[in-house]
C-alpha cells in the first residue's frame, strides 16, 4: 500500500494500516522502517473482528500457493522475520475501502497469509469524489 500511496492520494483517498503489534513494538518498527502512511495498533484485534477477519490454520502455511508467495517475496528482496511478542501469526489480514460516510464499499478478506488484492481492484473500488 505504501508503495502506491501517490496513486491513492491522487484519487482522493487516504490509507490507514492497522497492525496487531503492541504500541512499543510498533514504535520500534517505525523507528527502524518509517512508513509514508499512518500505522496504528490494534493489539486486541478489535478491528480485525469487526471487519470479519479470521485466523488461518498452521496447515495453511504449508500449502504450495502460500510457500510460493513467500518465495516470490524473498525473490523481490523481502525478508521473513520472526513474529513480534504477542503477534498472532495465524491472524489473516484484509483490505477495505470505505466511503466518506464510513460504509464499506469494498472488502477483501485474505484466505491465506500471502493473499492480497491487486492495487487496481482497490483503486477501482474508490468512490467518486463528491
Amino acid at each position: 500500500m505504501a508503495a502506491n500511496r501517490k496513486r491513492f492520494l491522487a484519487a482522493g483517498a487516504g490509507i490507514l494500516i492497522v497492525c496487531q503489534a503492541k504500541p512499543a513494538v510498533l514504535a520500534m518498527f517505525l523507528r527502524n522502517q518509517s512508513q509514508p502512511v499512518p500505522v496504528v495498533c490494534d493489539r486486541d484485534r478489535v478491528a480485525y473482528r469487526a471487519f470479519g477477519l479470521e485466523e488461518t490454520t498452521w496447515l495453511s502455511f504449508f500449502r504450495p500457493s502460500v510457500l510460493w508467495g513467500y518465495v516470490k517475496l524473498m525473490a523481490r528482496g523481502g525478508r521473513l522475520r520472526r513474529p513480534y511478542e504477542g503477534e498472532n501469526v495465524l491472524q489473516l489480514g484484509g483490505d477495505f475501502v470505505l466511503d466518506r460516510d464510513g460504509r464499506v464499499v469494498f472488502a477483501y478478506r485474505s484466505r491465506v497469509a500471502t493473499d492480497r488484492p491487486i492495487v487496481a481492484a482497490l483503486l477501482a473500488a474508490l468512490p467518486t469524489r463528491r
